[in-house]
């Protein structure tokens, strides 16, 4: 990131990377904080991020943190508890989450999700305005953000601005749904710089911004013009800690936590599965305990030697998930009813909070991963799991509807909707060679240790830097755009 280290950088999340706890701001738990608070303290910079009116946060706005080595500030934006409804819930978690996420029976807006999400983006944009100078570095996050970018422009008009989007971008056909389509597509046009996950998700948001507004679009150079500004689009597939997770995954503590957890669960004699998510419609729960069903229905002999560990948490209190964690804990309890015996269960539930060494220890352990998700961005489970395969004694099946099987090789690719062809392929990643299975886990460690969360920030920023120091020209057409290609 050389030649950013001298700019000042605002980072702007709905979610702080220091949250107030016990009279006190602790480090939130993290991968896009564990990469970027190093960068902060480097930078001294600034991060914006959402503060609840109701969280009885009565301290100052604007805080030092780290708060043992204070070197950069801690921005907040307070909202009231209607906004947080309409914005974060609402608009954000009611209608954006399942459109981009193309789970349309689960869509639900009113007018007031739109205004609020309009007046925080606005807050937020003024929060940006009053802390930017002349040659600030500004980088928003998530679809939380979408009309921030034009806010900032409006307050801002030399500010480099830049977001990316950590959800998928859904085709046209879908996005076309929305009734704030082109007011979501300008604002996010403001933006300097777009980052997507994958090559289709930026594609499709051309297209998005072709038929709905009529944009300049060049696809093969991924940039569009628009009402005179110029935005490049490039993709970044994000990443974890891979040194960090391999480090946790052979520490005392990881050992200590699974020696006790076996034990306790008499687990230490079986074949393990793990399947790890939020308690999330779009991380396919259902879809993966319906395999796990057939699985001992089909493969009986596998009753009582296998059984799959199930890590749910529930993040978001609030309906639909509330009725989808209900339904997947009678799930659950059905299938512990019907196969388990003698004290064994086929399932193993867990819906408290597991810290990432314990999440490591499992990774380690298990013989086999399933990510069964039915649309999903990245997934970042499926890279903790190869950083924590130490022993190379697992395997992972990961859902081709999530972009991590797109992009590791050396993966299992299912189909979740696709049950009977998922359980053959949880046999047949349970029965492999070993020495198969070792080469194609080395295969993709390698890929997630080259690419980790550390290269996805260093991309991003040396994207950031090459493309403010382009002498940009006025005009797109005829291939006149210097573009960054990576």
């Amino acid at each position: 990131m050389e030649g950013l280290v001298d700019k000042k950088i605002i980072i702007v999340s709905n979610r702080e990377p220091y949250s107030l706890n016990k009279g006190g701001f602790q480090k939130t738990v993290g991968g896009l904080v564990s990469a970027l608070d190093p960068l902060m303290q480097a930078t001294r910079g600034v991060w914006i991020a959402s503060s609840p009116k109701g969280d009885k946060r009565d301290g100052p706005l604007r805080v030092k943190v780290p708060p043992d080595s204070p070197s950069y500030t801690l921005r907040l934006v307070p909202l009231s508890s209607s906004d947080i409804e309409g914005y974060y819930n609402g608009y954000s978690n009611r209608f954006l989450w399942p459109l981009c996420h193309i789970t349309l029976d689960r869509i639900y807006l009113t007018r007031s999700y739109w205004r609020s999400y309009s007046r925080v983006n606005s807050l937020f944009a003024k929060a940006v305005a009053e802390e930017a100078g002349e040659d600030s570095i500004i980088w928003l996050q998530d679809y939380h953000l979408a009309l921030a970018a034009a806010g900032i422009r409006a307050l801002r008009p030399e500010a480099f601005v830049s977001l990316f989007w950590h959800i998928p971008w859904p085709p046209h056909g879908v996005f076309r749904i929305c009734p704030q389509k082109k007011e979501i597509l300008e604002g996010l046009l403001a933006n300097d710089l777009l980052g997507f996950q994958l090559p289709s998700f930026m594609q499709n948001f051309v297209t998005c911004a072709e038929r709905e507004l009529g944009a300049e679009v060049d696809p093969v150079e991924g940039a569009i013009r628009h009402k005179g500004r110029l935005t490049r689009l490039r993709t970044f597939p994000i990443s974890v800690d891979f040194g960090w997770f391999e480090a946790a995954a052979a520490s005392p503590e990881a050992e200590s936590f699974i020696t006790k957890f076996l034990r306790k669960r008499d687990l230490g004699h079986l074949k393990l599965g793990l399947s790890v998510n939020r308690l999330d419609y779009t991380k396919g729960v259902i879809k993966c305990l319906e395999a796990v069903e057939l699985f001992f229905t089909k493969y009986p002999r596998y009753r009582r030697k296998f059984t799959l560990i199930k890590v749910a948490v529930p993040t978001r209190k609030v309906e639909p998930f509330l009725s989808y964690m209900e339904r997947v804990e009678r799930k659950v309890e059905s299938i512990n009813r019907r196969f388990g015996s003698g004290g064994w269960r086929p399932v193993e539930y867990i819906t408290s909070n597991l810290s990432h060494t314990e999440l490591a220890a499992l990774y380690r352990r298990a013989d086999l991963g399933v990510i069964s998700s039915v649309y999903d961005g990245m997934n970042l489970v499926a890279k903790e799991f190869l950083a924590s395969q130490l022993d190379l004694s697992g395997s992972i099946l990961i859902s081709e509807f999530a972009g991590a099987s797109e992009e590791i090789p050396g993966v299992t690719v299912i189909n979740p909707y696709d049950t009977e062809a998922c359980v053959d392929a949880m046999k047949a990643a349970l029965e492999t060679d070993p020495e198969d299975r070792k080469r194609k886990l080395l295969q993709a460690r390698a890929h997630v240790r080259k690419h980790d969360i550390y290269r996805w920030v260093e991309d991003i920023f040396s994207a950031m830097k090459r493309i403010r120091d382009e002498q940009i020209p006025s005009e797109i057409n005829g291939g006149s755009a210097v573009v960054l290609k990576r």
